[in-house]
């Protein structure tokens, strides 16, 4: 990957540096801001047919299109949850009466994957992947939204902003333990789920 230099939008302070995805924190100000389009061609991302995906990455886009049409999505779902739970650190995916209580979630749901997002596993903001969908639970939050695998599949493709991954606004994740697994893993995760949710349903 190309190096690049690039200016923060709020402060104007520089980054130069290798870069992976379309997302930088500044390290003066710690502003997160994504690349533009022309920083994003610079790094070797070309998007000529608007599919998402770079067309210098074609093994990203054979992995979307790779996924089994036949999968119902409640059984896609669990199975990449559990691949992504073989390499993660499982003490940031534990549950607990808390975070199930704070997502409005019981021990009897079928939970893929589930986050407690606050520092005293209080339970209250977190995430978690169902078999019927998503629930998010923000910082500040007085509860849980939820998002059917019907609605994902018709909303716009989900965005990395900040801690959040949005869809159309409404977060469907909320993750702060670790950057890397947020803005890498996480991120690949939910675009996964969201291709296949719009094969499927």
């Amino acid at each position: 990957m190309q190096t690049l230099t690039v200016s923060c939008p709020a402060c104007g302070g520089t980054y130069e540096g290798r870069l992976t995805n379309r997302f930088v924190t500044c390290e003066y100000c710690g502003t997160r801001y994504a690349l533009g389009k022309d920083a994003l061609e610079a790094m070797g991302f070309v998007d000529a047919d608007g599919d998402g995906f770079s067309d210098n990455d074609p093994a990203a886009k054979a992995e979307y299109e790779a996924d089994d049409n036949s999968d119902p999505m409640y059984q896609f779902a669990r199975d990449v949850c559990e691949k992504f739970l073989r390499a993660a650190d499982k003490s940031s995916f534990a549950s607990s009466n808390k975070i199930l209580k704070g997502l409005g979630l019981t021990a009897g749901d079928d939970i893929y994957l589930i986050h407690d997002d606050t520092m005293f596993k209080s339970g209250k903001n977190g995430f978690a992947i169902t078999r019927e969908g998503l629930y998010c639970r923000e910082m500040g939050e007085k509860s849980a939204h939820f998002v059917s695998w019907s609605d994902y599949a018709a909303g716009d493709k989900p965005l990395l902003e900040d801690a959040y991954i949005r869809q159309d606004g409404v977060s469907v994740c909320y993750f702060t333990d670790d950057s890397d697994v947020r803005d890498i893993r996480l991120t690949r995760l939910y675009e996964r789920l969201y291709y296949h949710a719009k094969k499927v349903m």
